[in-house]
């Protein structure tokens, strides 16, 4: 299931399935920090005077003034995702325990790895990280293991590949509302 919030200073952020989000009734003080754990669309309310802070598993934060950006961050993966689509955001991480930050610009997705704390930039769209909000699932030329785990999201269920040449796979394709047993006749 997804789901929408609007916080006490009206951002609105929207939840994917497997998602929660914590947040106080009231923001105080000059930040407006929130915890997210999964995966959230943020659209957040300009206010120059609060900084917004979205702390998420791995020790990772984003840091942002008024934008719009996704973010994945389940605990069970070692990976967190950004997305950003407008402004411009702050990811922070600790690197040797030392705190780093990586800026980044519209159309840039940042994959950071937990395990060997290393942060990658890629140039994006930003239209199949966050067509789930619409309830879409697009591929463009989406690896096997990639794609099926936003079908595992999105369906709740576990896909176990046993060939490991179909790991080498790709598609690209858009689905809206299908089933799930329609989308694998595709694969």
């Amino acid at each position: 299931m997804t789901t929408s919030v609007v916080l006490p200073d009206s951002t609105v952020v929207y939840l994917n399935s497997e998602s929660s989000l914590r947040y106080p009734s009231v923001f105080e003080g000059d930040i407006r920090n929130v915890e997210l754990k999964g995966e959230a669309y943020f659209a957040v309310a300009k206010d120059l005077k609060k900084k917004f802070v979205v702390s998420a598993p791995h020790s990772s934060q984003i840091e942002v003034l008024g934008t719009h950006f996704n973010i994945e961050a389940y605990e069970k993966d070692d990976k967190v995702l950004a997305t950003l689509v407008e402004g411009k955001i702050g990811f922070i991480f600790t690197q040797d325990n030392v705190s780093k930050k990586v800026l980044m610009d519209p159309g840039q997705k940042l994959v950071y790895d937990s395990r060997d704390c290393k942060v990658q930039l890629y140039a994006t769209s930003g239209e199949s990280e966050t067509a789930w909000k619409e309830g879409k699932i697009i591929f463009r030329n989406t690896p096997l293991e990639e794609g099926l785990r936003m079908l595992e999201k999105r369906y709740n269920v576990e896909f176990i590949i046993k060939n490991d040449r179909l790991k080498g796979d790709s598609f690209t394709g858009t689905f809206t509302n299908q089933r799930l047993e329609r989308i694998l006749e595709y694969f």
